[in-house]
């Protein structure tokens, strides 16, 4: 009875961290605009933070195998966890690129070592049950992240102070995160050398880091972009500021639920191949819309598409033969962030020269690209 209960709650507390983490996301991705605002950018400017976010992520990505192998996850979670939480209590009072800057870089740095951790915990609880889970820990990701974006949208709404709205947060969410961390299992990885993730990558796993990194174009395309495509370009004010994220974040909850059934049903390659197409189509509708409703009908389709896709990634990457499980999740986390890399300036770019409405455009290229990789490649994954 007393192991039953410690499994049970160490799946809990994974699904908590996913779900704490992404929470704080919600509070970035509604309040994109108000630090634009607040430090006098432009589209291009807050690309770069983007980017700066990207760079400290890596960096502890690379040395990730080094560090798991060396502290225990209980420490890195918990430590790591309260850098991103207490973080926030700085970045109302900003009032240049520069103080922007360096909290983007320190907050990139935590979140990488905390996703490679978490990602790994959940690939190994997946493999110690012996059945698919991964989307169902990524569900409590978008939980999070459509829940923050909900309440901070309802403070947006009520003017509500940037300052009260992360004190708020921190009170909520730092006590999930210490509690959630004190019940992780160590994990059982092999000693790794910091040049872990360097080698020759077999062809399955180059194409599970495009899948990622298309999948993360969209999904952080709508985080960071989507309040202003909808501020910018639909003339929303208020709550309304947050429906593209709302709408997206809430298909993604209801398809990362409903996903580990779907595979089960229609197997992981199939299933990896209808996402990708589904999601195409969502933002195909998002890029040639001029009206708010037909636009939340891509969000959604788009994330229906998308809500499975990076899970799928992980699951796969974990299981190629003969390469440790800790690099394969450390690689397609890097490309995951790393992606912030590329995808601001790209995404930054298209707004400042063709107009915040074309913004989704390389996505959509993107979207087209790995349909029809997966059309010949599907099979060998």
């Amino acid at each position: 009875m007393n192991k039953l209960r410690l499994n049970i709650n160490e799946i809990h507390a994974c699904k908590a961290l996913f779900f704490s983490i992404s929470f704080f996301v919600g509070l970035w991705t509604i309040r994109i605009p108000d630090i634009k605002d607040r430090i006098s950018t432009d589209y291009s400017g807050m690309s770069y933070l983007f980017v700066i976010f990207s760079i400290g992520s890596i960096i502890t990505m690379i040395v990730a195998p080094k560090i798991i192998e060396n502290f225990s996850s209980k420490i890195i979670v918990l430590i790591s966890g309260s850098i991103i939480s207490f973080l926030w209590l700085f970045v109302p009072f900003v009032s240049t690129f520069i103080q922007m800057a360096f909290l983007s870089f320190l907050f990139g740095c935590a979140y990488g070592i905390f996703e490679v951790v978490l990602n790994l915990q959940a690939t190994n609880l997946e493999k110690k049950y012996n059945k698919p889970m991964m989307s169902g820990f990524h569900a409590f990701w978008s939980i999070g992240l459509l829940s923050g974006s909900f309440l901070t949208s309802i403070f947006l709404e009520f003017e509500i102070s940037f300052l009260i709205n992360s004190i708020a947060y921190i009170f909520i969410l730092f006590p999930i995160i210490f509690l959630s961390s004190l019940t992780l299992k160590n994990n059982d990885a092999e000693k790794q050398s910091f040049a872990g993730i360097f080698f020759k990558w077999p062809a399955v796993l180059l194409v599970l880091v495009l899948l990622s990194i298309t999948a993360v174009f969209l999904e952080g395309g709508t985080d960071s972009w989507g309040a202003l495509y909808m501020r910018d370009y639909l003339q929303a004010e208020g709550f309304n500021v947050g429906l593209a994220a709302i709408a997206f974040n809430g298909a993604m909850v209801v398809g990362r639920l409903t996903g580990d059934q779907l595979k089960a049903l229609f197997g992981l390659q199939q299933f990896l191949f209808l996402s990708v197409v589904c999601s195409l189509f969502g933002v195909f509708i998002i890029l040639f819309s001029e009206i708010v409703l037909f636009s939340i009908i891509g969000f959604i389709i788009a994330g229906l598409g998308v809500s499975s896709v990076i899970p799928i990634c992980y699951t796969l990457a974990s299981s190629i033969k003969n390469i440790n499980p800790t690099v394969g999740i450390t690689v397609i986390t890097i490309a995951v962030y790393g992606d912030f890399m590329i995808a601001p300036p790209v995404l930054g770019y298209t707004a400042n020269i063709i107009g915040i409405q074309y913004v989704y455009l390389p996505i959509v290229i993107l979207f087209i690209i790995s349909t029809l990789i997966l059309i010949f490649k599907k099979r060998e994954l």
